[in-house]
């Protein structure tokens, strides 16, 4: 047994002890009650002294935010605890001095209330000026598979036909495209993947045909694999067929990549975020070096290599004519970069925000110009709750206001637990932008009370001035959406939203998409 593997052995060894005689101490001195404040009362220990908070703090908080106890139930920190503790020994270092998991323990539920209060947003004092008609669509030819739909983009495939609904769904491995325009609303597969998580169209190879680049996790549960990929359907122009080629393969779970010329040589380069887990993970740029009028062909740069990148959205924020990409990290870093393109290939990360609690839970990023003044803002929800099935009250939807360029100012728009996608567009016809945003939850989530309550699962934020939102919850009870898109479906001239739905199981849903077709009072 080598040295660092017997220092593991070690370590989880005395965690296990601690874990044991921690909990007994606990269970000695500790009894769940008190107030909502959060404060210890009914027999909790008092707060250790202020040398143990600083070591407490040293090893929280040294590669993350120190978990705030309002993020969870009292009753809930032993586990959490525990957690981390088991997390730092699998990591192999030892240069850290954490005080015992009883003490952390004990720190921590002294601090935290016996329930957690969940925000709830005040409903707007005056109607939304339009309304909806829902349209459930269940028909899919895998329709005894639960769907599990990771994302929906409105793209034109062709020159000569209208615009599709594209959906990846992870469960069944499915890319479809759904013909809104007519009747019988007829479906395609495109392509049977693993676990497709995201979409973006473009023409790769420049030969005037739509083709679609897939994000592939590699497996439907978490986990640390190399089974990710890249996929890129190009489209015969001839036949009208998706012709299935892998741009790039042995990958931690793969959730989002996008096209641009980041080399600035005339083709298409690709930035991919690796979720992965734990041990894999990581942001790379895919440079296309193939000479001109050859097919396709990448070379692998890693600009970054934590894990838990979520989505790479594009947009040259300097204003040099280099394509730069902005990032949002979940896991530890719960974090808003810019990554600023230098050339040849070449990064500069400048970090812009940074959530102030490990379980914030980051979920998904958009850039928009929400408050009408000529610059890209940044959009972003969070509301994750799959880590430990334990919602938090710091999920919402959050507006990083570009106040000129490089400063950004944070803004909470709006409570929304297990928030997790959010899209701007004009849905009112008032020539502003408002919001739409959907929610997903664990079937178990915890809170139990959670399970019972009829919580906000399609919401929309009407801009009644310059960034003033009103709050309004379309939707309630429902939370099984981490999908939603927008778009005029139906070519009327104002903004239809389609909700993809992702559910454990079949029982009590038989959809898989919504329509939710925007009938806009006073329309003429």
């Amino acid at each position: 047994m080598n040295l660092r593997l017997l220092r593991q052995v070690l370590v989880i060894g005395l965690i296990v002890l601690a874990a044991c005689a921690g909990w007994g101490w606990l269970s000695r001195r500790c009894r769940t009650g008190g107030d909502a404040g959060g404060m210890a009362v009914g027999g909790d220990p008092s707060p250790p002294a202020a040398d143990l908070e600083h070591r407490i703090a040293a090893f929280c908080g040294d590669c993350h935010a120190v978990p705030q106890p309002a993020s969870f139930p009292r009753d809930a920190w032993h586990d959490e605890v525990r957690q981390g503790y088991v997390f730092y020994a699998r990591s192999g270092r030892t240069d850290l001095d954490p005080p015992s998991l009883g003490e952390t323990v004990a720190y921590f539920r002294a601090r935290a209330a016996a329930r957690v209060q969940f925000p709830q947003p005040a409903e707007a004092t005056t109607p939304l000026g339009l309304t909806f008609h829902q349209e459930q669509i269940s028909e899919h030819p895998q329709a005894g598979i639960p769907p599990a739909v990771s994302h929906l983009k409105w793209c034109r495939l062709r020159k000569d036909q209208a615009a599709f609904l594209v959906a990846c769904d992870m469960r069944r491995g499915t890319v479809t495209a759904l013909d809104l325009a007519r009747l019988d609303r007829s479906i395609q597969v495109l392509a049977s993947l693993d676990n497709p998580c995201h979409v973006e169209p473009c023409d790769l190879d420049g030969d005037g045909h739509m083709d679609l680049l897939v994000a592939d996790l590699g497996g439907f549960l978490p986990d640390d694999h190399q089974h990710g990929r890249v996929v890129w359907l190009r489209q015969d122009g001839a036949n009208r067929s998706f012709e299935v080629r892998v741009i790039a393969e042995g990958l931690g779970r793969v959730v989002d990549m996008r096209p641009a010329d980041f080399d600035s040589d005339g083709d298409l380069d690709l930035v991919v975020a690796e979720f992965g887990m734990y041990r894999t993970g990581g942001i790379w740029l895919l440079k296309n070096v193939a000479a001109a009028g050859d097919a396709p062909q990448f070379e692998r740069h890693l600009l970054d290599g934590r894990p838990g990148s979520i989505h790479v959205p594009v947009h040259d924020w300097n204003g040099d004519g280099r394509e730069d990409f902005l990032a949002l990290i979940s896991q530890e870093y719960e974090s808003v970069e810019i990554f600023s393109n230098l050339g040849r290939g070449h990064f500069r990360r400048r970090p812009l925000w940074r959530a102030p609690d490990l379980t914030f839970g980051s979920s998904g990023v958009e850039l928009a110009d929400l408050d009408g003044d000529g610059d890209l803002d940044i959009l972003f929800t969070n509301g994750d709750a799959f880590d430990n099935m334990y919602a938090t009250p710091w999920h919402g939807i959050q507006w990083l206001e570009n106040v000129d360029g490089r400063q950004f100012t944070y803004h909470l728009l709006a409570a929304m637990t297990g928030a997790y996608r959010a899209l701007a567009g004009d849905l009112d016809g008032d020539g502003d932008l408002d919001i739409v945003a959907v929610s997903w939850l664990p079937s178990q989530v915890m809170p139990a009370e959670l399970r019972d309550a009829s919580l906000p699962s399609v919401v929309c934020l009407e801009q009644i001035a310059p960034g003033r939102f009103a709050y309004h919850a379309l939707d309630r009870g429902q939370t099984i959406h981490a999908a939603c898109e927008l778009g005029d479906f139906d070519g009327d001239g104002d903004l239809d939203l389609a909700v993809g739905s992702h559910v454990p199981h079949t029982r009590g849903v038989s959809h898989w998409l919504t329509i939710w077709w925007n009938q806009r009072i006073g329309r003429k």
